[in-house]
C-alpha cells in the first residue's frame, strides 16, 4: 500500500540509468576543462568518434548540454569554429583542444591528455594568484582585530606601569 501523497516508484527497464531532471543540472566550473579533455581522450583510445564523444558528454556531464548544438551543427555540415562559436568558455576550450582531432583526423590521445595537464596548471597558477591576493586583501582586517589586542597587553601594561604610583 502506498503512502498518501508519494509517487508510484516506476521500474527501469533492464540498463537503463537513472539521470538528474534536466533542470537540477550545475553549470560546469573553470577546473572541469582539463577532466572533460581527459574524458574526450579516454573515449578515443577506446575507439569512438568524436561526433559520438560530444553526444556522449552532452547527456553524461552535468552542464555539457549545449554540446547537443554542436554535435547538430557539425552533422549540417558547418564549420568547426562557427559550431563551437557561443560556447562557455570553459566549453570553448575543450573545442579548441579538440579542433585538431576534428580537422585532421589523426589520433591526438596524447595531445588531449597534455592539453588536459595545462589547463591543470592554468588553473592552478590562477587559484595561486586569488590565494595571494586574499592574503593582500586581509592585512588590513587583521591588523585591525590585532591591533586592540597589541594595546590591551602590550601598551597599557607599560603605560600604567610608567605612572606615579599613588601611595
Amino acid at each position: 500500500m502506498e503512502a498518501r501523497g508519494s509517487a508510484p516508484q516506476r521500474a527501469l527497464p533492464p540498463g537503463a540509468r537513472s539521470r538528474p531532471p534536466a533542470g537540477n543540472r550545475a553549470s560546469i566550473g573553470e577546473a572541469d576543462a582539463a577532466l572533460l579533455l581527459e574524458l574526450c581522450a579516454a573515449m578515443l583510445a577506446a575507439g569512438l568518434p568524436l561526433p559520438r564523444i560530444l553526444e556522449e558528454l552532452a547527456e553524461q556531464v552535468p552542464g555539457c548540454a549545449p554540446l547537443r548544438r554542436v554535435v547538430r551543427s557539425l552533422d549540417l555540415s558547418m564549420p568547426w569554429e562557427r559550431a563551437w562559436a557561443g560556447q562557455p568558455p570553459v566549453l570553448h576550450r575543450v573545442g579548441e583542444a579538440l579542433a585538431f582531432t576534428y580537422l585532421t583526423g589523426a589520433p591526438s590521445v596524447a595531445i588531449l591528455r597534455s592539453s588536459a595537464a595545462l589547463e591543470r596548471r592554468a588553473h592552478l597558477r590562477r587559484a595561486e594568484r586569488r590565494a595571494a591576493e586574499l592574503g593582500v586583501r586581509l592585512v588590513v582586517p587583521l591588523g585591525l582585530c590585532a591591533l586592540p589586542a597589541f594595546i590591551c597587553l602590550g601598551i597599557v601594561p607599560v603605560v600604567i606601569s610608567l605612572l606615579p604610583q599613588f601611595g
